[in-house]
């Protein structure tokens, strides 16, 4: 099986009005396409991530009485999060059959799409993929989904300028990327010294054919926040990372819709400066933001990384 393209970040919420019109105010996503189908239990929006093209955020809610999406949202106390990454493939059939040699289940959407974890299955349930192949661009019950009119934007949005990594959390960096790797097609790039960090370490793949990393956190030390992540949410997604074109200018439009940011860090790399920050689930309808500004392309991912062999 080979992943060869990122299609999108899947939300779910059960106010698909106010998480678009979060998305779009603070953010600066544009909605490009709606949809509602009762038959699947669903209905959402597609919207566009600026810089990322060919890589959207989707926002779904439950649709008609009996949707599945309703059960989950149930399990989760009412609790808007990440729901799945949508992703293509190109042969259906053969990741059907390599899901099954590696004894990862999966959902037969019916509609072109499986749905599965592609995390081993020893560490819990892991990430949720959507995993489509030729013949259907639909992956969340959108088939007939119609275009979005333009609508006012309410202030000043962050800037963003590209989606770069997903990342997910995992009690072992290098054999989680040495699955994917196997598994998917996933390339491993570069990692942190592994004492370069009192409580973390991470390791970041290349996926083919998207602009999109894959970083994967790992926890060291007796105290690490990723063990506390692992412990409540599973080896799941830990947060999602854009950046930003102007520093200043993200803080401001983020005070001037009542977000406040924690944990900033900021750096010089080859004489060339770095900033970052996170933007509380709360805020964001239940997926956590990272957001990060250089001054010259590249000085921040290269903070101190080394190859993955090394």
């Amino acid at each position: 099986m080979r992943i060869y393209r990122i299609d999108h970040v899947a939300q779910l919420t059960a106010d698909l009005d106010g998480q678009v019109s979060l998305l779009r105010n603070v953010f600066g996503f544009r909605p490009t396409r709606g949809w509602d189908n009762p038959e699947q239990g669903v209905k959402g929006v597609r919207l566009a991530v600026p810089g990322s093209w060919g890589q959207d955020w989707v926002v779904i809610s439950p649709s008609g009485a009996d949707s599945p999406l309703q059960s989950t949202l149930d399990q989760q106390k009412g609790r808007p999060g990440f729901h799945h990454v949508g992703a293509e493939v190109p042969d259906l059939d053969a990741a059907r059959a390599e899901l099954d040699k590696r004894g990862l289940s999966y959902v037969d959407s019916g509609h072109g799409w499986i749905e599965a974890s592609l995390t081993p299955p020893d560490h819990g349930p892991g990430v949720r993929f959507r995993l489509r192949g030729t013949g259907s661009l639909a992956l969340a019950g959108d088939e007939n989904a119609e275009p979005v009119a333009e609508s006012t934007v309410d202030g000043p949005a962050v800037g963003i300028v590209t989606m770069d990594h997903i990342c997910q959390a995992y009690p072992d960096r290098e054999a989680l990327a040495q699955w994917y790797a196997d598994l998917a097609g996933f390339l491993p790039i570069w990692k942190t010294p592994i004492d370069e960090l009192p409580d973390m370490a991470d390791l970041v793949l290349n996926i083919p054919g998207s602009s999109v990393c894959w970083e994967i956190i790992m926890p060291r030390g007796e105290d690490s926040f990723i063990d506390r992540f692992l412990a409540k949410n599973g080896t799941s997604v830990h947060h999602v990372t854009f950046q930003v074109a102007d520093w200043d200018a993200a803080r401001a439009a983020l005070a001037q819709h009542g977000i406040e940011p924690f944990d900033d860090e900021e750096g010089v790399t080859d004489g060339a400066a770095w900033k970052h920050t996170f933007v509380h689930p709360k805020q964001t309808g239940g997926v956590l933001i990272q957001l990060f500004w250089e001054e010259k392309p590249g000085v921040w991912v290269r903070s101190d990384k080394i190859p993955v062999d090394a």
